[in-house]
C-alpha cells in the first residue's frame, strides 16, 4: 500500500513540476540553447505528434524539415542569427540556420526514444559535410578559370562573337538573362548577342578574371534590352566588358 501511495505521490509531482516548467516559455518563446530548445518543444509538442514523431530518425528529421523546420529557423529567428540559441550553435562552429534546426530535431526525436544525442558527432557530420563542399567548389572553380584562360588566350581584337541569352519580352519591354557558366544547369539559350572585341583584359588582382569589352552589334533583332548585370540594361552600338568566368562566349 505504501509503495502504491509512493508511486501516485511521484507521478503527481512530477506532472506538476512538469506543468509548473511549461508555464514559463511566453509566447514567442525562443530558446537559450538545445537543451532549452528539447525542453520547449517537450512541453509545446502534443502527446499524439510525438509519438508520430518517434518513428526512424532520418524519415522524421527529412519531413519536417520543410514544415517544423522552416517554423524554428523563422520563429526562433535563426537566420538573424544574433539571439541566445544562434549563438550556442554558433559557438560550437554551427552556422547555417538549416543546419541548427535539423540538430535541434535530432536531438528531439533521440531524446524522446531515449538514445544519446551525440552533439558531438552530430556536429562533426555538418562540419565535414561544408568542408567538402567547400572543396568541391574550389575545384571547380579552379577548372573554370583554367578553362576561362584557354578561351581568353583564343580570342582576337577584332573578332566577331556570340553570348549565350535567354530572351523574354514582356510588351514593349525585352529582357536578358544570361545563360549561366555552370554546366549542372544546364540551360539552353533561345538568343545570341552578336558582337565584336574590342579589348582583352586580364585582371590579375581578382584570380581568374579574363574579360572582353565587346561592341554589341545585334540583340536579337532589338536595339535594347534589360539586363540586371548593367546598370543601363544592354544597347547595340554600346561597348560593355563580360568576364568568361560567368558568360558563355563563342567565335560567330
Amino acid at each position: 500500500m505504501k509503495n502504491t501511495i509512493l508511486v501516485i505521490l511521484l507521478l503527481v509531482f512530477g506532472t506538476v513540476n512538469s506543468q509548473n516548467d511549461c508555464k514559463k516559455y511566453k509566447e514567442d518563446y525562443i530558446p537559450k540553447n538545445l537543451k532549452d530548445a528539447i525542453e520547449y518543444l517537450n512541453c509545446v509538442w502534443s502527446e499524439s505528434d510525438k509519438t508520430e514523431f518517434k518513428n526512424t530518425e532520418d524519415d522524421a528529421v527529412t519531413e519536417l524539415h520543410f514544415g517544423t523546420g522552416m517554423g524554428i529557423r523563422n520563429d526562433w529567428e535563426l537566420w538573424k542569427g544574433k539571439n541566445r540559441i544562434s549563438r550556442f550553435f554558433k559557438s560550437k562552429g554551427i552556422s547555417h540556420p538549416d543546419d541548427m534546426s535539423s540538430i535541434i530535431l535530432t536531438s528531439f526525436h533521440r531524446e524522446l526514444n531515449d538514445k544519446p544525442i551525440d552533439l558531438v558527432s552530430q556536429i562533426k557530420n555538418y562540419k565535414s559535410y561544408w568542408e567538402n563542399a567547400r572543396m568541391e567548389f574550389e575545384e571547380k572553380k579552379q577548372t573554370q578559370i583554367e578553362l576561362s584562360k584557354k578561351e581568353f588566350d583564343n580570342f582576337e581584337i577584332n573578332e566577331s562573337v556570340k553570348i549565350e541569352f535567354i530572351i523574354n519580352k514582356q510588351r514593349k519591354n525585352v529582357w536578358a538573362y544570361r545563360i549561366q557558366k555552370n554546366p549542372d544547369l544546364n540551360e539552353e539559350p533561345n538568343c545570341y548577342i552578336e558582337g565584336t572585341i574590342i579589348k582583352k583584359k586580364k585582371k590579375t588582382r581578382k584570380r581568374g578574371k579574363y574579360v572582353l569589352t565587346i561592341l554589341l552589334t545585334d540583340i536579337c533583332g532589338n536595339e535594347k534590352a534589360i539586363f540586371s548585370g548593367k546598370e543601363d540594361g544592354l544597347n547595340i552600338n554600346q561597348e560593355y566588358d563580360f568576364s568568361l568566368m560567368n558568360f558563355k562566349i563563342s567565335k560567330n
